[in-house]
């Protein structure tokens, strides 16, 4: 049975179903783009032939059809929803690959990563995660075998990198006075570089003396509610008192007059220039931006504070994700039992 055509305004739409063998495509409507109706029954026969061969073709002409995207709508469109840090990497994804085919996953895959080859192993696994999930659940709905993209290669576990309280001072003074009020955060309060940056002042408490990261800021997806270091409240205080103690708004602006960009998923770190400008100026090497989270667990440790309350206050998801500071505490405990007379 030919598809049916229905003018709407000066264009004709075609919809209908084509009967292939036993099977029924049901074809929603759609435009042909043609003012003439000759020139739309072109249109609508093509479309027409086009589905009929992909239908005789099996799951192969499918597959051919299908794209990336086509397996996100799938996977976006279902009850729920992923969290935040993983949304970001999906839309970077599509942005990306989404117009290939899904016989070109793997390829594409490849490439993708190249254009992207300053991300860390972790941050290229997490986003391959992303991208299988929706491969499955985009494959299976049309009935098609979802392509094997290759696994991340994995370097050495990520690091522990902490300063020595010289070091730490001499880097803190070096920042500029912009890059130091989000840094003071990171250095005393062992937030994530986005959590940081996006803090708003709704979610300050000069009063109450705490910091509320809202879930959908939060990397593990779940908010929490920190107390400030005596640090952060004297830098946050005084912040609120210049900007006239707003209620809401960005906690911190750029050097230009503006809110730092959320590049989350996308890779970049907005802090990443002042950062090597300031290690450079303070004479260290091989810090990260990054490193200052590390910096503020293993002092946490070294304090003598458990991996449990340093998994709720830096907002790990998991006591494994904490467990490599445990080496950080026992070099501690070996270097004061060597102080022992």
């Amino acid at each position: 049975m030919p598809l049916s055509l229905r003018k709407r305004g000066d264009i004709y739409h075609a919809r209908g179903a084509i009967r292939v063998g036993r099977e029924t495509i049901h074809v929603g409507e759609f435009s042909t783009g043609c003012r003439t109706r000759a020139d739309a029954e072109a249109v609508a026969a093509a479309e027409e032939g086009r589905l009929r061969a992909e239908q005789l073709e099996g799951a192969a002409g499918r597959a051919k059809r299908l794209t990336i995207a086509d397996c996100f709508t799938t996977y976006l469109s279902r009850p729920g929803s992923l969290q935040p840090y993983d949304l970001q990497r999906a839309e970077a994804i599509i942005r990306g690959i989404g117009n290939r085919r899904l016989s070109d996953a793997i390829q594409a895959w490849t490439a993708w990563l190249e254009v992207n080859k300053h991300f860390s192993p972790g941050t290229a696994a997490r986003h391959r995660t992303v991208l299988c999930a929706a491969l499955k659940v985009g494959c299976a709905a049309h009935g098609v075998s979802a392509p094997a993209i290759p696994t991340v290669k994995q370097t050495e576990p990520e690091r522990v990198v902490y300063l020595t309280p010289d070091e730490r001072a001499a880097l803190l003074a070096a920042y500029n006075p912009y890059a130091i009020r989000p840094v003071t955060v990171l250095a005393y309060q062992g937030f994530r570089t986005q959590e940081a940056l996006q803090m708003n002042w709704r979610h300050v408490d000069i009063e109450r003396q705490q910091i509320r990261v809202p879930a959908e800021r939060s990397k593990s997806g779940k908010g929490r509610t920190v107390p400030m270091h005596s640090k952060v409240k004297d830098m946050l205080t005084r912040l609120w008192d210049a900007a006239d103690r707003p209620q809401l708004g960005p906690v911190f602006l750029s050097q230009r007059g503006v809110p730092y960009a959320d590049t989350r998923g996308q890779g970049g770190n907005p802090l990443a220039q002042a950062h090597i400008t300031a290690c450079a100026k303070a004479g260290i090497e091989g810090f990260r931006v990054h490193d200052w989270r590390h910096d503020w667990a293993a002092r946490m440790v070294m304090a003598g504070v458990d991996l449990y309350t340093l998994m709720r206050l830096g907002g790990w998801s998991s006591l494994q994700m904490v467990q490599r500071y445990a080496s950080v505490s026992a070099d501690h405990l070996r270097e004061a039992m060597a102080r022992l007379g």
